[in-house]
Order: C-alpha cells, then sequence, then structure tokens
C-alpha cells in the first residue's frame, strides 16, 4: 500500500513539474545561502579565537596574584621552574611559553607612543603558537646581538618606522628607575590581535631582564593543550599545585570573544529559523493549490471508499518528498562550498583595511559542523509537517458527492 501511495504522490508532483521544480530549487538555494552564512561567520569567529590563543593568552594563562589588576614587576611568577617540570611532564600539554611583560614607551625621533614590552624566545614562541606566521615585514629575528625589536603593524604605522628603522624603549625597571635601550626594528607582526598589533614590541627576553633588571621571575606562562575539553581538567591541576597564582581560561581573559562565539549561536538559530519558514511557505502553498485543484479527484477516491488516512498519507508523501529533495539538493550543495572555503578559504582582501579595525583575517576559512545539518534535517521535518495541516483541513472538510459535481 505505502508503494502505490508514493507512486501516486510522484505522479502527482511529475504532472506538475515546474512547479515542483521550483520549490525544490527554492528550498535548496535558501538551505545553501544560509549553511554558507553559518559556515564563513563562525570562521571568522574562531579565527579571532585562534589568533588570541596561539599569539596571547593560549588556552590557559598563569599570572602572580593581583597581577591582571596592577601589572607591576613586584607581581612576578618566581616558581616558573617548578611550574615548567610541571609542564613538560603533563600529557595534557602540548607547549607552553614564558613571557615577560612591562608596559612602556617607545619613541623615534619625531613620534612617541605607549607600548608593551613583551620579553620573549623566539623559537619558543614560534613551536607555541606559530607567531613566525604573522610576520608580515622583515625577518623573524632579534638580529646578532639581540638588539632588535619586532612590532605591531598598526605600532609601526602609528610611529611611521620600517624595517631598520631605530627606536628607543623605556620603561620603569624593578628598582623604580626608568631604563631605556635602542633597538632597531627587524620585523613586523600583523597578528590580528588588536592588543598586540596595536602596541606590542616583542624583544628578547635576555634584553628585556636587562632593562627591567630582572635576573627571574615572569609575567606570564601562556599554556595550550591537545583538546579544548582538557582545559578545566588541567586547570584544575594547576589550581592545586600553584595555589599562589592566578590560572585564568582563555575565555575569562578574553570574555567578547566567547560573548561573539555564545552569539554565533545565537545567530545559527535564527538562520534555522528562516530555513523553517521558508520551507514551510513553499510546501505549503504547492500543497495547498495542489489539493484545490485535485479536489474532485481527491472526491472521487473518498466517494469509491477509499480511507481518508490514504488520501492523507499520498498528501504527506508529496510534502516530504519536496521538502527532502531540496533538503539535500541544498546539503550538498552547502557542504561542497563550504568544503571548498574550508581548504581555499575565502579573500575578501579589498576590505582588508575594514577588516583590521575589527582584528579580523582578510582570508576567512569556514568551518563545516555536523549540527548545520541536523539542525536543518529538523527544521525541514517539521516545516513539512506543519505545511500540510492547513490543506489537509480544507481536503477533510470537502464533501466527496460535492467535490464530485465541480468542474
Amino acid at each position: 500500500m505505502f508503494k502505490m501511495t508514493c507512486k501516486i504522490a510522484w505522479a502527482s508532483l511529475v504532472r506538475r513539474r515546474s512547479r515542483s521544480v521550483l520549490v525544490v530549487m527554492m528550498i535548496a538555494v535558501s538551505l545553501w545561502g544560509l549553511l554558507f552564512m553559518e559556515g564563513i561567520y563562525d570562521g571568522m569567529i574562531e579565527q579571532m579565537i585562534s589568533n588570541a590563543i596561539r599569539s596571547d593568552s593560549g588556552h590557559i594563562s598563569l599570572f602572580a596574584k593581583g597581577y591582571r589588576l596592577n601589572p607591576d614587576l613586584s607581581r612576578q611568577i618566581d616558581n616558573g621552574a617548578e611550574i615548567t617540570d610541571f609542564l613538560v611532564t603533563n600529557s595534557q600539554v602540548r607547549s607552553f611559553v614564558l613571557r615577560l611583560k612591562q608596559d612602556g614607551l617607545v619613541a623615534t625621533a619625531h613620534y612617541s607612543r605607549g607600548a608593551a614590552i613583551w620579553g620573549v624566545d623566539l623559537k619558543a614562541e614560534d613551536r607555541h603558537g606559530g607567531l613566525a606566521s604573522y610576520l608580515s615585514q622583515g625577518e623573524y629575528n632579534f638580529g646578532k646581538r639581540e638588539r632588535g625589536a619586532i612590532i605591531g603593524f598598526k605600532l609601526a604605522n602609528k610611529l611611521q618606522v620600517r624595517i631598520g628603522s631605530k627606536i628607543i624603549l623605556s620603561a620603569q625597571d624593578r628598582h623604580g628607575e626608568v631604563s631605556a635601550a635602542p633597538l632597531k626594528v627587524t620585523g613586523i607582526l600583523k597578528t590580528n590581535n588588536m592588543t598586540l598589533d596595536n602596541n606590542a614590541v616583542f624583544i628578547s627576553i635576555i634584553k628585556a631582564r636587562q632593562l627591567l633588571a630582572m635576573a627571574q621571575g615572569v609575567s606570564q606562562v601562556a599554556i595550550i593543550v591537545h583538546d579544548e575539553t582538557q582545559i578545566p581538567a588541567l586547570q584544575q591541576q594547576l589550581c592545586e599545585k600553584s595555589p599562589h597564582l592566578d590560572i585564568l581560561r582563555w575565555d575569562q581573559l578574553y570574555p567578547a570573544l566567547m560573548q561573539s562565539r555564545v552569539r554565533m549561536e545565537g545567530f545559527n538559530m535564527v538562520i534555522n529559523l528562516l530555513i523553517f519558514c521558508v520551507a514551510a511557505l513553499g510546501i505549503f502553498g504547492v500543497i495547498l493549490v495542489s489539493v484545490l485543484e485535485r479536489l474532485r479527484e481527491f472526491g472521487i477516491m473518498l466517494a469509491l471508499g477509499t480511507h481518508f488516512s490514504q488520501v492523507r498519507a499520498i498528501v504527506f508523501v508529496e510534502s516530504f518528498f519536496l521538502g527532502f529533495s531540496g533538503l539535500g539538493a541544498g546539503g550538498i550543495i552547502g557542504w561542497a562550498t563550504l568544503y571548498y572555503f574550508n581548504i581555499y578559504g575565502l579573500d575578501l582582501s579589498i576590505f582588508s583595511t575594514a577588516f583590521d579595525e575589527f582584528g579580523m583575517d582578510a582570508v576567512t576559512y569556514a568551518i563545516i559542523r555536523p549540527s548545520y545539518f541536523s539542525t536543518a534535517l529538523g527544521a525541514v521535518t517539521i516545516a513539512t509537517l506543519l505545511s500540510v495541516i492547513i490543506p489537509l483541513r480544507v481536503l477533510k472538510k470537502a464533501k466527496p458527492m460535492e467535490a464530485i459535481t465541480k468542474v
């Protein structure tokens, strides 16, 4: 019986081929566009989060108590060797780096700006977060005598410096005295982390210790784990081992980025609501017109003794053919599009200036999540079921003998 029902439903759709194809195309194109928007927008947010994690916070960062509120040189992590030993032997840790930071002033012959001075080990930073991949100009080194500096591209624009330009770094050292160091710009970074691009100056950690009169101690230990699901467990272990430190996750250090991820979840719900509306309205229109056109035909079937449940099954099958054909076509095209942009990226370099203002990459790599398709499946299924309610009510109210007499 089900086979016969499918044959009748298919014959009805084929008989009105252009209308059926139009509805399938409408659902498919809508689904494709909405999947594309989900994948691209999620990709933008995840790239911003990745940039922040790789270039600054890691998945977890360690600071001395109170350092975040008052970043003074007296508040430093003194047991760096002990923490290093623990992290080296921890299987959850993929990489970590130790950094020394102090706010100061960077000046040229004509300009001066406030800056965050970062004492780092470049090789460790590259292993940790691929800092070298952010280099836009120059070389990824501090020169033979460690007298070089790598600065953010926005800071370089403000100071109007280029590779080889001389700058003077000055900061208050551990004793409260102002010390200065002449350096040469060896590289310019574009991390799309606005904090770093606007005011970061990276120098050798050895040079930073000389500048700040610091024999030991670090300001930050940034850790990247193998899997984000391991973050809570590692944070708990570190809190138990070093209760005298502030141990913060990336989402605690960058709450705005976490909020962006949450907002994207809401945006995705709105997108799926749009899919639901498009599918429901499209199928509803076709099924309603189809039922009204075939009222006499259905009336004859009912008059001959066909159960209404069988007629209802035909209408349901027609709607499911339309809905799931559109879902299948749109899902395949959407997946193929997202896969392409996941590999090659969407190049929006023409808008790079605007993206730089928001700390976004000009080339965005799409994300493919199974939830996109499962949610779309649910939306189309519900829309398909709801779209036939009114047509079936119209059909049920029609008396068979009256329907037969209609021309």
